[in-house]
Formats: C-alpha cells, sequence, structure tokens
C-alpha cells in the first residue's frame, strides 16, 4: 500500500504545468501563476479577467490540451488549443479584452476520460489560486497564495496598470520573493 501512495505522489509531481494568467496579449506583461498544477485543475483567481493565458514547462514528448475560460473563475469554457509538442503555449484574445478569467489544461487523447468531458462543460472539477505574481519586468515576484483578497486586488491593480516595482507600496515588501 505504501508504494501506491509513493508512486502516486511521484505521479502527481511529474505531470505538473505551470498556468500563467497574463495581462498582455501574446502571453506579455504582469502575470499570476499556478505553479506545477495537475491535469483537469484550473487555475483562477476568481473574477479578475486577463487577455491571455498560458502553459509553461510542457515535456516535450507530451500532447496537452490548453483550455481557457471566461465569466468568473472557470465556470465557461472560452477556448482550447493543442500543445502538438510545444513547450510552451500561449492562448490569446485578439481583441486585448480582458475575458479570461481561468485557465488549465489536460492530456490530448482521442479516448476522452470523465474529468476532461466535465472541464469541457461543467468547468474543472478542482480549482486553484495563484501562487505568485511577477510584474511585467518579470524579475519583481511576490508570492500571493496566502495574501488577503483585499490586499491582493490591489496590487493586481498596481501590477496590470504597469506599476514598477519600486513604486508599490511598502505594505507589499514581506509578500516579495528575492530572486
Amino acid at each position: 500500500m505504501k508504494f501506491f501512495a509513493i508512486a502516486s505522489g511521484l505521479i502527481a509531481a511529474v505531470s505538473a504545468i505551470d498556468i500563467r494568467l497574463r495581462s498582455g496579449g501574446g502571453c506579455t506583461g504582469t502575470y499570476v501563476a499556478c505553479l506545477g498544477i495537475n491535469p483537469n485543475t484550473c487555475c483562477s483567481n476568481g473574477g479578475s479577467a486577463f487577455i491571455a493565458i498560458g502553459a509553461v514547462a510542457i515535456p516535450s514528448n507530451w500532447r496537452i490540451e490548453l483550455r481557457t475560460y471566461q465569466n468568473g473563475g472557470c465556470n465557461t469554457l472560452r477556448g482550447i488549443q493543442g500543445s502538438g509538442g510545444a513547450t510552451n503555449m500561449c492562448i490569446s484574445e485578439n481583441d486585448g479584452i480582458a475575458r479570461l478569467t481561468g485557465g488549465g489544461w489536460n492530456f490530448a487523447s482521442k479516448k476522452r476520460n470523465a474529468a476532461a468531458e466535465a472541464c469541457e462543460s461543467t468547468g474543472c472539477t478542482a480549482t486553484a489560486k495563484p501562487d505568485i505574481l511577477v510584474l511585467e519586468d518579470e524579475s519583481t515576484t511576490f508570492a500571493i497564495a496566502e495574501m488577503e483578497e483585499p490586499l491582493l486586488n490591489v496590487l493586481l491593480d498596481y501590477a496590470v496598470n504597469g506599476t514598477q516595482a519600486a513604486d508599490i507600496p511598502q505594505v507589499y515588501e514581506p509578500y516579495k520573493i528575492e530572486t
């Protein structure tokens, strides 16, 4: 029984991809990210809307589908794109309107599974909140997983509006991750 538990944990660790919700088209700008989320899990910051959703750290021998959602959280499927062997992917709103409220992934397969079907029609069964927020400079990172929602919403407003790291209020300093 111990072997099964250990093996299951290793499989979960190996099948994890980072999902980034981006403020700019073409997966540019500030982003919040769910690090290492498993298949059929949706990354969402609740009602915050973004212009693009990206998936990074995809093993090149995997074939996955990146999914985007709209209308708050992971409620309404917006789009699906296959990886075709790419190690990074991006689905971006061509009109530049921030309407994407969640993103996730699953393995692409001709044989559909129940969890993937649920993600297509009613949203994913598991939802993850973002772990980090990265400013547009790509070097200033904040740990946001435990941040209170009102504080996070203000930081997100600063970040999306292009505020530079030096101009972020001091109250966020304890959340800053030194890289």
